[in-house]
């Protein structure tokens, strides 16, 4: 039975910490890159932990970059509407 409620614990809680990170970091929050850096300090504890926030700094850089082409692509369009108008 405890091996069931760790197993389902170690499973579960990462992939909350996961879908905080997203969300943290689509809406540019200054913890959507402190929440990792805690979590690597835990890892000195439970090496497991490691591989969990690596994914999340994985996620939090694939979000930015992302949003960052998205910007780009907005500021090439207003700029192809400045130049239509012209």
């Amino acid at each position: 039975m405890r091996v069931l409620f760790a197993l389902a614990f170690f499973m579960i809680v990462p992939f909350i910490l996961f879908f905080i990170e997203y969300r943290l970091a689509k809406i540019q929050s200054r913890m959507a890159i402190i929440l990792p850096v805690v979590i690597l300090c835990f890892a000195v504890i439970v090496p497991m932990v490691a591989i969990t926030s690596i994914i999340m700094f994985v996620i939090y850089y694939v979000v930015k970059y992302l949003e960052k082409e998205k910007q780009e692509k907005l500021t090439e369009l207003e700029k192809m509407n400045i130049q239509d108008l012209d």
